[in-house]
């Protein structure tokens, strides 16, 4: 077999469970609970009038995963005749993501229950340097960091712009930035100064987070004017991601 034909064989790396998920992957899914399912999420989606489906998947939010699973092992108490045996099991620390949030972004667990389900779905960009996914994954954190929260009033900006008012002073509103901060990339192995959003909903984040290390995720766009639809369709075929979760699935 020629070297070629070998490479060609090789298997294609897939998102088939929460244990294959890694840093910089997006997760897209709905939010729940009143605050903020119904407001300002839904209210806000019903505002900009984007309503995307692919296949069983409804999109109307994104997160960042910023650490994948890890592996450890625990104590479990087994009793036989005679003493009592301490034998160790293998368990999974479920990975880790940021969401945006109308109070300020925040790191969440992702678990069985929540975020892998008929209403989930991920994806894996491809990356222009190795190490690019934990360069975002370590933005995305920052985001946390900085308290980066967004309101209603975010939605009404989006859906302004994507109804035709793509005024400069619009743009300019939506594009507004914090002072900037110096941020240690791992992927690089350097600090650089990023300029992270005043507000940010959950596609924005997803998209900025990207964007600060280099790559352009939306096209034909105003910087920030993502929306969670967007984004998704933006990746549906894109060359070279890699989609996986049980939205997609099945």
């Amino acid at each position: 077999m020629g070297e070629n034909e070998h490479s060609s064989s090789a298997p294609r790396p897939t998102i088939a469970s929460l244990a294959d998920v890694r840093p910089g992957d997006l997760c897209f899914t709905n939010i729940g609970g009143l605050v903020p399912g119904v407001f300002p999420v839904k209210l806000g989606m019903l505002a900009i009038g984007e309503r995307v489906r692919i296949g069983r998947l409804s999109v109307d939010h994104v997160i960042v995963v910023t650490k994948a699973a890890e592996w450890t092992t625990r104590p479990s108490v087994t009793y036989v005749e005679g003493p009592r045996h301490d034998r160790p099991t293998l368990a999974m620390l479920p990975p880790r993501g940021v969401q945006a949030m109308p109070e300020g972004a925040e790191g969440v667990d992702l678990t069985a229950d929540r975020h892998w389900n008929e209403r989930t779905a991920y994806v894996r960009l491809p990356e222009d340097y190795p190490g690019q996914g934990l360069d975002v994954a370590r933005i995305a954190e920052e985001f946390v960091a900085a308290g980066v929260e967004y309101s209603f009033a975010s939605y009404l900006a989006l859906a302004a712009w994507r109804y035709g008012r793509d005024t400069p002073k619009l743009e300019r509103w939506i594009d507004r930035r914090q002072d900037p901060r110096r941020v240690e990339l791992p992927g690089r192995k350097y600090a650089v100064s990023v300029r992270l959003p005043v507000e940010a909903i959950c596609s924005v984040l997803a998209d900025q987070a990207w964007s600060m290390t280099g790559k352009r995720v939306v096209e034909g766009t105003a910087k920030q004017a993502v929306t969670p639809g967007a984004l998704a369709m933006s990746l549906w075929r894109r060359p070279g991601a890699i989609w996986g979760g049980p939205g997609i699935l099945g």
